[in-house]
């Protein structure tokens, strides 16, 4: 389900993924790569089709244009499950975000370089995991992510990077399936013990104080009963 859209069922998603509006902001749309040049990850142009990439809440859709290798795809917006990509065949592939903390993980495709890995920034030296970064002004990405074809991406630089703007979500909405529910109680525990970013910048922070902590605790319980 992606935010840059209204929420909706994941059923409806599937139905509008290819064709669903960029969310990445345009004054700051460009990652560096040593061995590719700069990486546009708004303005893809055509073919095939007007698609930069759509941050969503669990999956990333559309297309990077790089101009020494082309198109870079990194999924379809519509996920096997119906929420996150399986990286296990060559029809379903793609760019995860785990909820809970933002950090990407999966795999995009270029005809040219082949696989990109976007959990490879976990093995750079430090390591530099590619994640969401709900906390910044604008929301962007950071990290590093890994081409075996073309080095790394730099999505971690501090004036030229991947920004975005997450539209509204649903207070307590935590596992971000476009509803507040049971189902929400075991992402709401896991980013309260881990200190990790929930998937949208309202979704944990319940009392809206910029964290979730345990303040947040007596709003959730309520969201859940209301």
């Amino acid at each position: 389900m992606y935010r840059a859209v209204s929420i909706a069922s994941w059923a409806a998603l599937a139905a509008v993924a290819a064709v669903a509006q960029s969310n990445i902001d345009p004054n700051h749309k460009s990652a560096w790569c040593e061995n590719l040049g700069w990486t546009n990850w708004l303005d893809a142009g055509t073919p095939p089709g007007d698609q930069g990439v759509v941050v969503g809440d669990t999956i990333l859709a559309g297309f990077i244009w790089a101009e020494n290798v082309g198109w870079i795809n990194v999924g379809d917006g519509s996920p096997a499950d119906g929420e996150f990509y399986g990286n296990v065949t060559g029809s379903d592939f793609g760019v995860n975000i785990k909820p809970s903390t933002g950090e990407l993980s999966g795999y995009a495709w270029a005809e040219n370089i082949g696989w990109i890995n976007f959990a490879g920034g976990a093995y750079a030296t430090p390591p530099a995991t590619p994640r969401i970064d709900l906390l910044a002004d604008p929301p962007r990405l950071r990290g590093f992510v890994w081409s075996e074809n073309a080095g790394w991406i730099n999505l971690d630089h501090s004036t030229h990077y991947v920004a975005f703007t997450p539209a509204a979500c649903l207070p307590c909405d935590t596992n971000c399936d476009g509803s507040v529910n049971g189902f929400d109680v075991d992402s709401f525990v896991e980013v309260l013990t881990s200190g990790g970013t929930p998937c949208s910048p309202c979704a944990g922070d319940v009392n809206s104080d910029g964290s979730v902590s345990g303040f947040d605790i007596d709003g959730f319980v309520a969201c859940l009963g209301g």
